[in-house]
């Protein structure tokens, strides 16, 4: 692909991204700093502890802190120890928390469906599946270090 495609490509992607995120359900009263936390610790909840956290969401540690004390007060998540070592921290979500996570979700994934059923025609919506295969390859990909 040339430069230019690949640059127009990527804004395509982040329309899109930036669209899902605006049709998500609003978590109501929080942060977007606290709904992106929120969101890491339903992804990766073996890995949720705030130094984590804030490595994988390129968020300083203070910041995902005052992220965590509003889920904290929001009954979102709960902190628990580390049954591996007792000195660290594990987040988990709540109840609370994971009815909102599910609800975002389902908000997304219902708006992403209508458009398509909407505007996309059978053979353009097989296309679209195998454009995501080939997206998952991408995400996925590790530059080699020769």
């Amino acid at each position: 692909m040339r430069d230019d495609e690949i640059e127009r490509l990527r804004t395509q992607l982040k329309l899109l991204q930036r669209r899902l995120r605006q049709e998500a359900l609003p978590v109501t009263g929080l942060s977007l700093s606290a709904a992106r936390v929120l969101g890491a610790v339903a992804r990766s909840p073996e890995d949720a502890q705030p130094g984590n956290l804030a490595e994988q969401l390129t968020m300083s540690a203070p910041n995902v802190s005052a992220a965590l004390r509003e889920l904290d007060a929001a009954d979102m998540i709960a902190r628990t120890k580390d049954p591996g070592d007792a000195r660290k921290v594990r987040i988990v979500l709540t109840t609370h928390g994971r009815e909102m996570v599910a609800r975002s979700r389902h908000e997304r994934d219902s708006w992403l469906g209508q458009a398509i059923t909407s505007l996309l025609d059978e053979q353009e919506q097989q296309l679209l599946l195998l454009a995501g295969n080939l997206m998952e390859r991408l995400a996925g990909h590790q530059p080699s270090t020769a």
